[in-house]
């Protein structure tokens, strides 16, 4: 730790009157410092501590409080304005996002993949992963029964043209 006296209050005390003496002037600055120190991690430990204990506050009230708090919000009555300036009708959040809900639970087919929405994307993904199911056990059995057709028939001819009789 580092002492610091001033020579300059050496001989003075706090109100700056020379009727200190030199014991009492080194003591009183001690003791100045050090308080001065005490003082200054006292209040950055408070600090710390206070915001500690306010976040944990914080929390647990925007947990008690936050559900109500959101359903204020969604049903919280706006007027939307367009671009232009125009007042709509009154509507609320909540209102608004089953609309927009709805509104996308179309199954709008584009063009392109990247301008039909999530359910038309998600519809098309589970039509597809059933179609290559279907497909997949359909060619199996085409091909099992193709080989065995195929091969009764190469057998038929070659026997029709060996004159070979099956029995």
């Amino acid at each position: 730790m580092k002492i610091e006296i001033d020579l300059e209050n050496i001989f003075r005390d706090e109100d700056g009157n020379p009727e200190e003496g030199l014991e009492e002037s080194i003591r009183r600055q001690v003791v100045s410092r050090l308080s001065e120190d005490y003082r200054k991690r006292l209040f950055d430990r408070f600090d710390i501590e206070l915001g500690k204990i306010m976040s944990a506050q914080i929390e647990t009230v925007m947990a008690e409080r936050m559900p109500r708090f959101v359903d204020e919000i969604l049903d919280a009555e706006y007027v939307p304005v367009s671009s232009y300036g125009q007042r709509g009708t009154p509507t609320n959040f909540r209102k608004e996002i089953v609309e927009s809900i709805a509104k996308n639970l179309k199954y709008e087919p584009k063009n392109y993949s990247s301008d039909e929405n999530a359910f038309t994307r998600a519809v098309k993904s589970v039509v597809d992963a059933k179609t290559k199911t279907i497909k997949d056990e359909l060619t199996a059995q085409i091909d099992t029964k193709f080989k065995q057709d195929a091969i009764a028939f190469a057998v038929q001819q070659l026997s029709d043209r060996l004159g070979l009789v099956k029995k």
